[in-house]
């Protein structure tokens, strides 16, 4: 049966660690997840889940020297993928129950739940693949659930606060005609960004502001492939993201780009333009870049939020209504 490992490395990548044992119980223990808040590592885990349609949501510290100091606390029943993020006091983890939707609950610094399971929502899918990240405020949890019609995956998110209360309604992220599932969001310079896999071969993203508001259009992070795509992830650096997945030739492998840019810092901002007054902006050295940090031209535009960067590197921000 399947059992939880891990290992500690440096930011070099030096492997400090044979392995570590954190969880070999009888049984298996799947889906681990992971996050660091400030003292210990917090893993999070499905266990049971193979030999039942659901299983326990458990949580186990690891010391920064490496320690297992707790026994699989429970926390919930789930049936796929929890996932954990901290908020600078506590953690929240998140996971999909079958035929009860997407449920959540905090966890404290020494591994223990505090307050009930919390309802995220209500989901039509059998397994919601739940993933999470911690902004200014609140946190966003995203998920791939069926449209309202029932005829295929969407992408959907929900704010929630560090207190456990949701805020505002389900937020529709990627609802087009094809097929949008396997999400992952990142938190980085002042917005979320959510990517996922549309239909089977294309990584797609878009940004969602602190307050939980689409920013922009979906845009294209990978080109279409007749390969198959799965489980896409993002991390940010100082100045682009790093997407990578799975993509099978003849087998699987990883791959991943850096073309998205993980933003620019604004300067000013003018009133709300139609795409006939943008020239007025244009000058010779000038440079335009759309939401998500890519180079546009005076033609590419229409409806949304641009930035243009002088020769002297003031950037301003405008926004084309029509």
């Amino acid at each position: 049966m399947a059992d939880i490992f891990g290992v500690r490395a440096t930011a070099d990548l030096q492997i400090l660690d044979t392995f570590i044992i954190i969880c070999n119980d009888p049984g298996a223990q799947t889906h681990p997840a992971v996050v660091f808040d400030g003292q210990n590592y917090i893993v999070v885990y499905l266990d049971g889940v193979i030999d039942s349609r659901s299983g326990s949501v458990r949580v186990q510290r690891v010391s920064p020297l490496g320690i297992v100091m707790d026994n699989g606390i429970n926390i919930g029943v789930g049936d796929d993928q929890p996932d954990i993020a901290f908020d600078g006091n506590r953690c929240l983890v998140v996971w999909s129950r079958e035929y009860v939707g997407l449920q959540g609950r905090f966890v404290n610094g020494s591994g223990q739940p505090e307050g009930p399971v919390i309802d995220i929502c209500t989901t039509q899918a059998i397994s919601t693949l739940p993933t999470l990240d911690f902004g200014s405020q609140y946190y966003l949890v995203v998920w791939s659930d069926f449209c309202d019609a029932g005829t295929d995956l969407d992408v959907y998110g929900q704010l929630v606060s560090p207190t456990g209360n949701l805020v505002g309604v389900r937020i529709e992220i990627a609802d087009g005609m094809q097929i949008q599932h396997s999400p992952y969001v990142i938190w980085a310079n002042g917005s979320y960004l959510v990517v996922w896999i549309e239909a089977s071969n294309t990584i797609y993203g878009r940004f969602i502001t602190a307050q939980g508001v689409p920013q922009g259009l979906p845009f294209p992070i990978s080109n279409a492939t007749q390969y198959e795509r799965q489980h896409p992830a993002v991390a940010a650096g100082s100045q682009n993201y790093l997407v990578v997945w799975n993509e099978f030739h003849d087998d699987f492998d990883l791959y991943g780009n850096l073309d998205t840019n993980v933003g620019i810092e604004e300067g000013n901002f003018d009133t709300p333009l139609i795409t006939r007054q943008v020239g007025r902006y244009l000058r010779r050295g000038t440079r335009m870049y759309d939401i998500s940090g890519r180079a546009v031209s005076r033609v590419d535009v229409g409806p949304g939020v641009y930035f243009i960067e002088d020769e002297d590197k003031t950037i301003r921000k405008i926004v084309v209504v029509r």
